[in-house]
This record gives structure tokens, C-alpha cells and sequence, in this order.
């Protein structure tokens, strides 16, 4: 697995029975970043059942907000991420943890060298991101994200609907977020075939490729105790493979680098 470079945990794998989940977040939003594990692990342990298309919700609360957090195009999450969109989803998932990471938890406000940042390490093309940043298709993204976004009569965020492969049954909308076994019961529900979950990466794998990880996101994903979990992660960091940072009285982690470590206010 290449060190920047989540991919190889999400390979789509084809599948007769299988959902697709929109998932409307609030970059902003701690609730909405606290859901980023519980997406990843979908992704992971559902690998060729489900498909997760993310959209910025385009409500005009969420883009005051990327508004605010801007001086100009070149530096607004949400068209930023709309233009990343452009160059595959799997990139613009990257794109976003990126930006999540390094918003949270010192509360940045972007800037353009952080969106250069966050687009070259998902392997975004630069100059083809940057003619996107001032295209007229980001306008025509955004209104049928918005579209969607009311269509679905989506209320307050983190939002979930789950559609199966059936035309003929309605989706199922979960707003707010919930324990990770109640989106798993909605998968098995649509889908209705007894689903064989894909393994989990091992500890050092998750945090290398999600650059920076808290403590609370690894025990959702792993499910261990949080005894069991520490002295895991203390011995990967007397290996001196990972790091350990502490900021408001929260633990976060990453690969050991003194090039790439992420800087955090405390």
C-alpha cells in the first residue's frame, strides 16, 4: 500500500446485490467528521455491496460557512471539493480527509496552499484542478447537487440514504449519526443475501493511509477495548513507526515522518 494513498482499501469490487448511499456532510461540522470512520468502515467491510457518493450538502448554511472560511475561489472547500469531484471520486474522497485533517482538530481556516496541498497528495493534476476552481460546470455540480440535496428533503446533517438495486423500493433516510451497526442493518435489510464481510487493514495500514487518525476513530473502526487499543498503539510507537499527538485532551496518530507530520495547535 503506498504510503499517501487510501485506494487499496476501497477497491470496488463488482457485486449483483448491492446499495448505493448519498451521504450529505457539513465539512465543518465535528458530528459530521466524527461519521468519517464509520463511511471509511463501510467502505472497507462492505467492499463491493456499497458504494458511498459524499456531496458536500449544498445547503446555504454549509456554503456561508465555506464562504466564510475563504477569500476567494481558489480557497473554498466547496468548490474545491466539487473540482476534485471532477477528477475521480476516489481522489475526492482523499481530497476531503486531507482537508478534514488538517481543519480538525486545530479549527484552520483554509487556505489556498492547503487546498494545493490536500489536491497534489490525492494525485489530483494541479493545473487541470485549478481551470476547474473557475469553470462554469462547478455552478451547473452544485445546482444538481442542490437538486438532490431537496429532492431527498434532507433536514440536518450528517444525512444517509440507502437505495437498493430495486426501482421499485423507496430509499431509507437516516439523519444524525448513530452507532455503526444500525447502517449495517440497513445494508443487510436491502440487500436481503447473507453478506460475508472484507477484512479489516491492520492498525499501521488505517493510520498510514489516513495520514492522521484519532483515538476515538480507531476504536470505532477496530472495535477493540480501549485498553486492548493503547498498548497496541504504544507498541507501534516504541517501533517508532507512529506518532502520537495530543491536542484538547485528545490523543491523534500518524506514521513517524519528520517531513510529513501534520502541525496542530494545541
Amino acid at each position: 500500500m503506498s504510503k499517501n494513498n487510501s485506494d487499496e482499501l476501497f477497491l470496488f469490487e463488482q457485486s449483483n446485490h448491492s446499495v448505493e448511499i448519498f451521504y450529505f456532510f457539513d465539512p465543518f461540522s465535528n458530528e459530521c467528521i466524527a461519521m468519517e470512520p464509520i463511511v471509511n468502515k463501510l467502505l472497507i467491510e462492505y467492499r463491493g455491496h456499497v458504494t458511498i457518493k459524499k456531496i458536500l450538502a449544498p445547503s446555504l448554511s454549509v456554503l456561508t460557512k465555506c464562504q466564510a472560511q475563504s477569500t476567494s475561489s481558489e480557497d473554498n472547500v466547496a468548490l474545491a471539493y466539487k473540482a476534485a469531484e471532477i477528477q475521480g471520486r476516489s481522489k475526492a474522497r482523499a481530497f476531503i480527509r486531507y482537508i478534514f485533517n488538517r481543519i480538525n482538530p486545530s479549527n484552520t481556516i483554509c487556505s489556498k496552499e492547503m487546498i494545493d496541498d490536500c489536491a497534489r497528495l490525492s494525485g489530483i493534476d494541479l493545473s487541470t484542478f485549478h481551470e476547474d476552481l473557475h469553470s462554469p460546470t462547478l455552478d451547473a455540480m452544485l445546482k444538481y447537487d442542490l437538486a438532490v440535496f431537496r429532492e431527498m428533503d434532507i433536514e440536518s446533517l450528517p444525512s444517509m440514504v440507502f437505495f437498493s438495486g430495486d426501482e421499485h423500493t423507496e430509499g431509507v433516510k437516516i439523519e444524525g449519526a448513530y452507532p455503526y451497526h444500525i447502517y449495517t442493518y440497513i445494508i443487510n435489510e436491502l440487500i436481503d443475501v447473507e453478506i460475508e464481510k472484507k477484512q479489516l487493514p491492520s492498525i499501521i495500514d488505517y493510520i498510514r493511509a489516513h495520514e492522521l487518525v484519532s483515538f476515538e476513530e480507531l476504536k470505532t473502526i477496530f472495535e477493540w477495548r480501549a485498553g486492548l487499543l493503547l498498548n497496541e498503539l504504544k507498541k507501534l510507537r516504541l517501533q517508532r513507526l507512529i506518532e502520537e499527538i495530543n491536542v484538547d485532551s485528545q490523543s491523534y496518530y500518524q506514521i513517524k515522518s519528520p517531513v510529513k507530520s501534520i502541525k496542530t495547535k494545541s
